[in-house]
């Protein structure tokens, strides 16, 4: 409980800081497009590696084995295609925005449709991530996730937002990404190298511990296949290609060279980190499983339980880091996308009512449970296959042909429609569409787009 409170403190004293160093518009929303190679870096990864890409690839791991690794691994695809088709390009754009690529590109209709999707689904995806990390507060506490840890993580991540913006995002991100890269390194030293002792146990079943007992390292099994692979692959690394989170890194970048660098480097990175995240839950579910009628996350269980307290203390923080990052990241975003692009004003002020109305709203859903966040959410998962596609043509077409916007404009809504259909039948009748129909609404998106090109 000590180390959690001079970890806000320090937090705190990010934040104050950046306070007296906010003059702009710039400043608040893109940290004044000056943030070097490797603080980019830190905070694209600090981004990346939040709830999914550690909670939710070691819970992957429990069930589907090392094959987990592709939630990060294609998330490394999608890196370099967007290093090679993209940093360059969105950074030489000059806009501060997501949305306002679509504006530069296609027209002011397309800033508004990106807009409005995407603000509307992150007020659920903060949310979400709000609960999230009340989950893990409530459990470094000794209670269930409540209103108490619920308040307690909107206060931190709004207040820390509110005063600095995206200057205090950017440090916070680079001091998060340290520790949670300490917390994950220490602990898989401490499983791997021989400390634990892991290696001289007995399992009920005679097996001794270590790497060869977990069995198949396989990146395919029967859990996950090819074609598992492939949907994975347009789905989650179109996030890592073209997503509103990722590209808001490459946006407070000195210029399209530090932009292109971190990206590169994050790319490798993330592969390093699935490797360690997947090995960690995987040896959880061998050795740490969980008890009979208890559903603790592999990584929680790793912390309240196996680990010595110095090392169990320094993975709850890093975890916390991991989760603290992406909330911070989206809400500065999202409230930058609704004063920019949906109210169309840039002034630092009612960009930070907007960044308390948004934690405000995020943490009443947070608490009300998950079907009204799912609601929210669902709107987002129109962005793949309506608008990756779409828009990465738009930016890569840039100045070499002219769009007909009519037919750009159809892809978007008809492929949106193949990602929507199948989250609106899952989440309100219960009923589970092929797996594959995003991934025709992604092939008529980028059909539709391609179609729209007339060389200038």
């Amino acid at each position: 409980m000590k180390l959690l409170i001079i970890y806000f403190l320090v937090l705190g004293f990010i934040c104050i800081r950046d306070l007296f160093k906010v003059k702009n518009f710039d400043d608040y929303v893109v940290a004044g497009r000056k943030q070097s190679s490797p603080l980019v870096f830190m905070s694209l990864m600090a981004t990346v590696l939040g709830a999914s890409a550690t909670v939710g690839i070691a819970a992957r791991a429990e069930s589907i084995g090392f094959a987990a690794f592709w939630w990060l691994g294609v998330g490394a695809i999608g890196f370099w295609f967007q290093a090679a088709f993209l940093s360059k390009p969105v950074h030489d754009l000059d806009v501060r925005t997501l949305p306002e690529i679509a504006e530069k590109t296609v027209g002011r209709t397309g800033r508004k449709l990106v807009a409005f999707i995407i603000a509307v689904s992150w007020i659920g995806i903060i949310a979400a991530q709000f609960a999230a990390v009340a989950g893990f507060i409530g459990l470094v506490l000794g209670h269930d996730a409540g209103t108490q840890s619920v308040l307690i993580t909107a206060v931190i991540v709004i207040v820390y937002t509110l005063l600095g913006g995206q200057l205090s995002v950017v440090r916070t991100d680079a001091l998060q990404f340290g520790i949670l890269t300490l917390g994950f390194f220490a602990a898989a030293i401490y499983l791997f190298g021989g400390f634990s002792g892991a290696e001289s146990a007995t399992l009920s079943n005679g097996t001794s511990a270590g790497l060869a007992s977990f069995g198949n390292f396989n990146l395919l099994n029967e859990k996950f296949s090819f074609s598992d692979l492939a949907m994975m692959l347009f789905t989650v690394g179109g996030a890592y290609f073209l997503g509103p989170d990722v590209i808001s890194r490459n946006l407070v970048a000195k210029d399209s060279s530090s932009a292109r660098k971190a990206v590169v480097i994050g790319s490798f990175a993330i592969l390093v980190f699935s490797v360690i995240i997947v090995l960690l839950g995987m040896w959880a579910a061998t050795y740490a499983p969980n008890v009979a009628g208890n559903s603790v996350n592999p990584l929680f269980r790793l912390a309240s339980g196996v680990l010595p307290l110095p090392l169990a203390a320094l993975l709850s923080v890093g975890l916390l880091s991991a989760l603290l990052s992406s909330a911070d990241t989206c809400l500065i975003n999202s409230a930058a996308i609704f004063g920019s692009d949906i109210l169309n004003t840039r002034r630092i002020s009612v960009v930070r009512l907007i960044v308390v109305a948004i934690g405000i709203i995020a943490t009443y859903l947070a608490l009300q449970g998950k079907d009204i966040i799912g609601l929210l959410t669902m709107a987002y998962s129109v962005y793949t296959p309506g608008i990756v596609a779409p828009l990465a043509v738009a930016i890569i077409a840039h100045k070499k042909f002219n769009i007909k916007k009519t037919l750009w404009y159809a892809g978007v809504v008809v492929g949106g429609l193949f990602g929507l259909i199948p989250a609106i039948f899952a989440s309100t009748a219960k009923i589970a569409l092929p797996a594959y129909i995003p991934h025709i609404g992604i092939a008529i998106s980028l059909i539709f787009a391609l179609a729209s090109l007339k060389r200038k």
